[in-house]
């Protein structure tokens, strides 16, 4: 293990979504902290949490991921803590702790406390407010930071009990064990392999969902091409049908009841993204998005799937 990364002691367990998929946000909490999650979640009782970012000038997407890989930026502190203050007009403002506790005072992590009942949804609360503390200072500084993942703290004790994170990829890498061995690579199947690729790097979950748009539209026009080909080659052979979703799929990789409700095929799927994709790609599109939308909040594309400011409580001053 390089000097990048960190051990931990103890295994995590994904309590959510039911079916993590790389490149999705997850949730990690550590084995001997799992009974304590469940009882907290069990309980719903209204508490103010404290949540913690870890800031990043990059995702790490590889190997363990957010978890050990240690954080790189340029952000450093006078003092620690430092109280920073975002405020959005009127009585909405959020205050955050900016911690550094090491020599260097090298920033290890911003903390917000947010109101909620449940530990699940601290993680939702918090990410907007901090997302947006992050958009104006990338406005003036132009600073290229993203939060590598968000820690949950016990209110019992003050731990670590959860984090939340991009969904690394399987640990497992590739080994080229065959000298001269290569891959074919049909000229059609050229631009379908790049938008993969810029899938998979890409973090953002908006600009991932741009991608699965351009895949999908992509499959039409490559269908078109083998219908021809089969029709060149006298090759009687029929395509595969739109891909079917079986009941309880999309809710097992973490999509809502509602926006799952009554998909059953592919096309299905992307229909009901369409408006989500375009208030993504456009600043505002007449009749169908009225406001823009807030990539660090999500809202304007899926009402009720977005964090809220006014949940955030401030991080108490120390």
């Amino acid at each position: 293990m390089g000097d990048d990364e960190a051990t931990f002691e103890v295994p995590y367990v994904a309590v959510y979504p039911e079916q993590p998929t790389p490149g999705g946000l997850g949730i990690l909490v550590p084995q001997n902290r799992l009974d304590e999650m469940q009882e907290l979640q069990r309980e719903a009782a209204r508490r103010v949490w404290e949540v913690r970012a870890v800031v990043s000038d990059h995702i790490p997407l590889s190997g363990l991921g957010a978890l050990t890989t240690k954080p790189k930026h340029r952000l450093f502190l006078k003092e620690s803590p430092v109280a920073i203050w975002l405020h959005r007009g009127g009585d909405r403002a959020v205050y955050f702790d900016l911690v550094g506790d090491n020599p260097e005072k090298r920033l290890d992590y911003i903390a917000v406390k947010v109101e909620t009942t449940l530990p699940s949804n601290a993680f939702l609360w918090a990410r907007e407010p901090l997302s947006r503390f992050l958009d104006v200072l990338a406005r003036g500084y132009g600073l290229p930071l993203v939060y590598q993942r968000l820690d949950l703290m016990s209110p019992r004790d003050g731990q670590h009990l959860a984090s939340e994170l991009i969904v690394p990829p399987s640990p497992k890498g590739i080994i080229f064990d065959q000298p001269g061995s290569g891959y074919h690579q049909a000229e059609p199947f050229a631009a379908y392999d790049a938008i993969v690729r810029e899938a998979l790097t890409n973090p953002s979950p908006f600009y991932q969902l741009l991608c699965a748009f351009r895949l999908y539209e992509g499959t039409g026009w490559i269908r078109r091409w083998l219908r021809k080909e089969t029709q060149r080659f006298g090759i009687d052979a029929n395509l595969p049908s739109d891909p079917r979703i079986e009941a309880g799929e999309l809710e097992k990789m973490g999509m809502p009841a509602q926006l799952a409700e009554g998909v059953r095929k592919a096309n299905e799927l992307f229909a009901k993204w369409r408006a989500a994709r375009n208030g993504i790609a456009h600043f505002l599109i007449e009749g169908e998005v009225r406001i823009p939308v807030i990539v660090s909040s999500g809202s304007g594309i899926v009402s009720g799937d977005s964090g809220d400011c006014e949940h955030a409580v401030g991080a108490k001053r120390r």
